[in-house]
């Protein structure tokens, strides 16, 4: 959590490579094991957030948002969205072309766009396996 919150999107895609490794290696690559490792990396969220997958936004879905809870009132609400074989930046440009955070007015000024990606194209040999990126920026 405080790593997405200072918005260290290399801290966050380095600890969500680690959890990946713990998600089903059966079904590894794909997007819903990436779900999966962000939910157990971010288990510790349960205390200031109330977890929400497929955020329906009218133009699509947010893979998992995050909104605080009423005893955290000060934390950002997080919008997450994942992507498997492809640039994080493509989430982050779904994010804002779906209005994901309008979905969230009540939040406005204290939101976080997450964009999450998972190459894996990248050869297990290579220095990058399993590489994971993230890119954090403010609503």
């Amino acid at each position: 959590m405080r790593a997405t919150w200072a918005k260290n999107a290399k801290h966050v895609a380095e600890l969500l490579e680690g959890m990946h490794d713990r998600a089903d290696n059966k079904t590894y690559n794909d997007e819903a094991a990436l779900s999966y490792a962000v939910q157990l990396a971010y288990y510790a969220a349960q205390r200031y957030y109330t977890t929400v997958l497929e955020l329906d936004s009218g133009k699509g879905y947010a893979d998992i948002c995050y909104l605080p809870s009423p005893s955290h009132p000060e934390a950002p609400a997080l919008v997450i969205e994942l992507k498997h074989g492809k640039p994080a930046k493509t989430a982050l440009d779904q994010i804002r072309r779906r209005n994901y955070p309008d979905r969230l007015e009540h939040y406005r000024g204290n939101i976080l766009l997450v964009a999450v990606s998972y190459d894996s194209n990248v050869r297990s040999t290579g220095p990058n396996f399993k590489h994971h990126s993230c890119i954090i920026e403010e609503a």
